[in-house]
């Protein structure tokens, strides 16, 4: 989902969206029974906020937990382009909601995630950034 090797240009698609890890202030534009998607000011494009990323407790109901036109902190934990088409993901719940401050600083959580979409995807071993880090926290593992 993300690319963690900063040496690397981004692809053409990505530039001028906020940067992976940010944290920034939102609205959320709709929702949806598999999440909710927010618009940050500033940028044409929408993000998704998945269920499983609005709270560290498990949510049945999007709708019971933000409602449109909700001002919201989110992080930004994917960025990818599929069919030219780019992807944002975000999360809420790795944001203390009443200050902004950032839940997983050193984006333990939100690695870990990547790092199981990108097995899913693959059956190809590669080596990669987060296999460090998944040493360095084998609690996420």
């Amino acid at each position: 989902m993300a690319d963690f090797d900063h040496d690397q240009q981004e692809p053409a698609g990505l530039d001028g969206l906020p940067a992976m890890y940010s944290i920034v202030k939102g609205e959320v534009a709709s929702v949806q029974t598999y999440g909710a998607f927010i618009k940050i000011p500033g940028y044409r494009k929408q993000g998704l906020v998945h269920i499983s990323e609005l709270s560290a407790c498990r949510v049945e109901n999007v709708a019971e937990v933000v409602d449109v036109g909700e001002q919201v902190w989110i992080k930004v934990i994917g960025r990818e382009m599929r069919d030219d088409k780019v992807k944002l993901s975000f999360s809420m719940k790795a944001v203390n909601q009443g200050t902004g401050k950032d839940l997983d600083p050193n984006n333990v959580i939100a690695v870990w995630k990547c790092c199981v979409f990108r097995e899913s995807l693959s059956n190809i071993q590669e080596p990669h950034a987060c296999d460090i880090l998944l040493v360095h926290a084998p609690y996420c593992v």
